[in-house]
C-alpha cells in the first residue's frame, strides 16, 4: 500500500479529523505552553503516537488544546495517511 506523510503545525485551540490516518503524532514543542490531546497531556519536548493495526484506519476527532505558559501554542502534527 501507498502512503503518504502530512506535516502539520497548530497554533490555536481546535478540533482536527485524522481523515483514515495510519498513524498520528503530537508533539509539544520544547519550551511551548502546556498541551492537551483529547485529556492527554502532552510533556515538554515529548510526543504522543498512536498508530493503528495493518489495514486499519483512524477516524478520530482529536482534540488539540493549550493551557497558559511563559511560552507560544506550538504542535507539531505527522500523520501517515493513505495515498489511493
Amino acid at each position: 500500500m501507498r502512503t503518504k506523510t502530512e506535516i502539520l503545525f497548530y497554533g490555536e485551540p481546535q478540533s482536527i479529523d485524522s481523515e483514515g490516518c495510519f498513524a498520528i503524532s503530537f508533539t509539544r514543542v520544547t519550551g511551548s505552553n502546556p498541551l492537551n490531546i483529547n485529556g492527554y497531556d502532552i510533556a515538554d519536548g515529548q510526543t504522543l503516537s498512536i498508530q493503528q493495526n495493518v489495514g486499519d484506519e483512524d477516524w478520530t476527532n482529536y482534540d488539540i488544546n493549550f493551557s497558559a505558559g511563559a511560552g507560544e501554542n506550538q504542535c507539531q502534527v505527522v500523520k501517515i495517511m493513505p495515498n489511493n
